[in-house]
Formats: structure tokens, C-alpha cells, sequence
């Protein structure tokens, strides 16, 4: 049997009462398999081996947020060690290219509300998060593990670049890792990981209809979710969220 067939027969064992008329897979995620049923309903199969994280770990902070966050967001209906069941938020990855093919209007409009989500996000009182027990995030590193990265890069990535580009990249990371302040933040819940996939668009509404994947969501830097944002949508459309 292939991945799709297992997965049907084991949606089948938890839900007999589920009739199923159409059903699809995404298999391209990290940590997740996807499987869209009758085009509402998903299960999202966590893959077991390296990067395997708990989707009741997940299920929980969702729980959490939905106190906070005004944006549509999954709403687990089945979550267990081995999956993350929800219905169907409709809608399509926000690219880059898209969003700049958008009126002006329509362009602030969504940077609204990408900033609203992340005021609403970063402004969770941090007490809240500690009283319902909300991990770290998995996106942060500390000094040590910033200096390591930089170590394996001149031994391996060194070799193959030109002086120059050596140049730019033993500045890039020795000023920031002489500077003690950049690895100082004041703790907050933070995303961590939203690229364009994660960010549901309406095409005919011209507005985000929906954020998925709060997989490595926990208290870190809210940085990191900006610098995902300049990352894949440019700082110029950062500069719109003020």
C-alpha cells in the first residue's frame, strides 16, 4: 500500500462514520503529511525520525491562542500523538510575486493584517503562556550554537567562496557575535515559522484568509517573525506594518 492508501485506511478506522468522496496528500512538509479529505477536512500525519514533534504539542498552543488571535486559525476537532485532524481553511500561498502584482490598497491591507496578528501574538501576556505551560520555540539558538554555525561554515562553505564573499561573511557574523545585546530579548509568543505556505490567501478578497502551522510556535525573540517576513516578502513591505 503507498502513503495515501495508509492513511485512508487509518482515517477510516478513527471516523467509520466519515464518508469519503475525494481525498489527496501533501507529502512536501518537513514534519507533516497532509491529507485532504471531501476538500474540508484535514489530517495532518506527524512523520516519525529526525524533526518529529508531537502534533498534542501543537493542538495545545492552538488552544492556547485562539483566546488571542483574531485571524482565522486550525481548529483540532482529533489530536494525537500520531495526528492533527481540523477543518479546511480555504485559500492559497501568499507568494511574493502575487502580493506585489496587488494594488497599493490591497498590499496594506494584508500588511495590516499580518501586523495585527503579530501585535495580538507578541502582546500575549507572558504569564498566560507560563500558566498553560507553552514550550520554548524550536527556532532559537543561543551564543554557542550561532558561534558553532560560523565554525562549520569556514571549515565547509569557505573553501568554495571567493575571498571577498569570505570577507563579507567573517563580517557579517563577528560583528554580530561580538555585540553580547543581540542575544538579549524580551521573551514573547512568537511563530517562528510562517513562510508564505503558512499564509492562506483569499484571491478573490484580496486578504489573508487564514495562518496554519503552529508546529514550532512557542515563547522566543519576536524578531524571528519579522525577519521570516523581510526573508520572503522584502523589508519594504515590513515597512508597511508600521
Amino acid at each position: 500500500m503507498n502513503h495515501l492508501e495508509l492513511y485512508q485506511e487509518r482515517i477510516r478506522e478513527l471516523f467509520p462514520e466519515l464518508s469519503i468522496e475525494s481525498i489527496t496528500i501533501n507529502r512536501e512538509g518537513l514534519l507533516n503529511d497532509a491529507v485532504v479529505v471531501n476538500h474540508e477536512l484535514v489530517f495532518r500525519f506527524a512523520k516519525t525520525g529526525f524533526g518529529f514533534t508531537d502534533p498534542l504539542a501543537e493542538a495545545k498552543v492552538l488552544h492556547f491562542l485562539r483566546q488571542y488571535i483574531a485571524i482565522q486559525i486550525p481548529e483540532p476537532f482529533y489530536e494525537s500523538v500520531e495526528l492533527l485532524a481540523y477543518r479546511l481553511i480555504p485559500g492559497e500561498t501568499l507568494r511574493r510575486d502575487q502580493l506585489m502584482k496587488l494594488a497599493e490598497s490591497d498590499q496594506q491591507a494584508v500588511a495590516d493584517q499580518l501586523a495585527q496578528f503579530f501585535k495580538e501574538l507578541h502582546g500575549i501576556p507572558l504569564s498566560d503562556a507560563s500558566e498553560h505551560e507553552i514550550p520554548m520555540a524550536d527556532a532559537l539558538m543561543k551564543y554557542e550554537g550561532w558561534v558553532n554555525v560560523f565554525r562549520r561554515i569556514q571549515e565547509k562553505v569557505f573553501p568554495l567562496l571567493l575571498s571577498h564573499v569570505r570577507e563579507w561573511a567573517t563580517e557579517h557574523f563577528e560583528s554580530y557575535l561580538a555585540d553580547t545585546r543581540n542575544f538579549e530579548y524580551p521573551l514573547r509568543m512568537i511563530d517562528s515559522d510562517i513562510p508564505p505556505y503558512h499564509v492562506l490567501f483569499d484571491k478573490q478578497q484580496r486578504r489573508i484568509s487564514g495562518i496554519i502551522d503552529f508546529g514550532c510556535a512557542g515563547l522566543g525573540d519576536p524578531a524571528i517573525d519579522l525577519g521570516i517576513i523581510i526573508y520572503n516578502y522584502g523589508e519594504s513591505f515590513l515597512n508597511r506594518f508600521y
